[in-house]
């Protein structure tokens, strides 16, 4: 960290540090005084072309609000465009942990030319059912959040009387239906419905016209979502984020990140309409950590500093649940999730939630990734990092042994059981590979854990699904390099290995290995990682 002895220019002070008149040092990330009064996340610049982060959330949030007026009022809506100001200048001040994907500008809701669409035949109607079918097959592990029954009912309505947002949707469900698809000839289509469904998701005429009175901006941010998972799986990491970051425009501005339950419920809404924007919102809220942990960037949804967003939506039940006319959970939930991921609760006895159980184990790898990146070996706030590692370490065991003795549940719940031991795994590997090449007893949580995360396929059949949130590619890439880099280190290293080691740490590879070959044919990034994987298997002549 420099720092200068010389006084600072006038206005090149952090904006705490400006606002209490304070002298500052004028280090980078965060000035000694931030860093003195325990508020790093708080130290921001703003120095000739550079905009804040908090300023740039303000920003982007009018743009957000602007763009429901858009969904509510057609005929009157602009272009709206998220344009990065700090391409102004490349050497603005700053954080590497606030650093987006460099982009000349970024267009929320871009035109799609359509001359090349337009030769496109749409899918006749046997396709179109084959389509619909295998999509609502595989709907749940696909981060679908609107009722089943309700969504099935609204595309059956007249064309006519669907609405433009919903059209958006049905194509974004043909595009996935042919990704699904074992029919040659349906996914000979996929690149034409991805087309279609990217052109028709992002028109700038969205008003819903029926089911509901905001079900156009339920179906938007489900479209977004889709999308987001699509090219993510597809190893298309910018376009995955640029449709991430929609799908939380739409939410956030829709304010579905501070819904009154039971005010809703009290005013007449019905339990299954709440429910769908307390998924819409908890969904987009994971998919954003999730990018952020995999792009090893800082999520759209800021829970810390100045620029935190307060988020007081309930968390999310299961979909059975508002069926039957909960809005709330009945026990436990009463905490937040900085609470959990601080280690400030015990939420061993509550109820079990899905998507619940996804969004703690995303926010552990996202604050894995942030610790991460703010270690640094000579800092002077040695004493708190390492309480907030042993903090972080704690929490994160006691989820992953929470998680893996849930047992005997249905198959999309043990799915996401799995999904949610590897998120744990991989946020305990990420968390101590900070110390591991220099502490023996750091090495071994990586590969203790790694092994962990191959025993975690016991509990599921892969062949019972076309998909996984595919995070995990990425996920069990970084676990298997672990199981790798270990086999190497023990053959070269002078003192005789045990062959059941070897073999324990062998066959651990091999299992998630497998795995990776089972889910390739319908995730590209699975099958790059897997090729990836095979050659460094084979330099090491396993």
């Amino acid at each position: 960290m420099a720092s200068s002895s010389r006084p600072l220019t006038r206005g090149a002070a952090c904006l705490p540090c400006r606002k209490l008149k304070a002298k500052c040092d004028g280090n980078k990330p965060a000035c000694g005084r931030c860093l003195a009064n325990n508020r790093p996340d708080d130290c921001e610049y703003a120095v000739g072309g550079e905009v804040t982060r908090s300023r740039l959330l303000e920003e982007n949030i009018a743009l957000l609000e602007s763009r429901i007026k858009e969904l509510e009022n057609p005929s009157d809506a602009p272009s709206v465009r998220l344009h990065d100001p700090r391409r102004q200048s490349s050497t603005a001040a700053g954080s590497a942990r606030h650093a987006l994907p460099e982009t000349q500008s970024l267009q929320l809701y871009p035109l799609v030319p359509t001359s090349s669409n337009s030769a496109v035949s749409a899918p006749s109607p046997q396709e179109i059912q084959i389509l619909l079918q295998i999509f609502i097959a595989h709907a749940s592990q696909l981060r679908f959040f609107l009722n089943p029954t309700r969504f099935v009912q609204a595309i059956n309505l007249p064309h006519g009387d669907r609405g433009p947002t919903c059209e958006g949707l049905i194509n974004t469900v043909y595009l996935w239906g042919s990704r699904l698809s074992g029919s040659s000839a349906l996914r000979a289509r996929e690149a034409d419905f991805c087309a279609k469904a990217v052109q028709t998701s992002s028109g700038t005429s969205l008003l819903a016209q029926s089911v509901a009175p905001d079900s156009g901006v339920l179906y938007r941010i489900q479209s977004e979502v889709l999308l987001a998972l699509y090219f993510m799986s597809s190893g298309r990491a910018l376009e995955a984020k640029y449709h991430s970051v929609a799908a939380v425009a739409l939410a956030m501005g829709s304010k579905y990140h501070q819904l009154d339950a039971l005010g809703l419920a009290r005013a007449g809404v019905d339990p299954v309409s709440i429910g769908e924007k307390i998924h819409a919102f908890w969904t987009v809220f994971a998919m954003d950590k999730g990018c952020a942990s995999m792009m090893n960037t800082s999520p759209s949804i800021c829970q810390r500093g100045r620029a935190r967003v307060v988020i007081t939506t309930p968390w999310p039940l299961p979909i059975e649940a508002y069926e039957q006319g909960a809005v709330i959970p009945r026990r436990g939930y009463n905490y937040s999730v900085e609470d959990f991921v601080d280690g400030r609760v015990d939420d061993s006895t509550e109820e079990f939630s899905r998507l619940a159980l996804h969004v703690k184990a995303a926010s552990l790898c996202e604050r894995v990734t942030y610790l991460s990146l703010a270690y640094r070996p000579d800092s002077p706030n040695a004493a708190e990092f390492l309480s907030q590692f042993a903090t972080l370490d704690n929490v994160i065991e006691r989820f992953h042994r929470q998680i893996a003795a849930i047992q005997n549940r249905s198959p999309d719940d043990m799915r996401e059981v799995l999904v949610c031991r590897t998120h744990a795994c991989v946020a305990a590997i990420r968390l101590h590979s900070l110390f591991a090449p220099h502490q023996s007893a750091s090495r071994q949580k990586c590969l203790t854990v790694a092994i962990a995360s191959a025993r975690a396929l016991d509990v599921i059949d892969l062949n019972q699904y076309r998909h996984l949130d595919p995070i995990v590619a990425e996920m069990w890439s970084t676990i298997c390099k672990v199981l790798i880099e270990e086999v190497r280190r023990l053959r070269a290293g002078a003192i005789p290995v045990r062959q059941e080691d070897m073999a324990r740490i062998v066959n651990s590879l091999d299992r998630i290995m497998g795995a990776m070959v089972i889910l390739s044919p319908t995730n590209p990034l699975m099958a790059s990682n897997l090729s990836q994987l095979q050659q460094l298997k084979a330099s090491i002549s396993l």
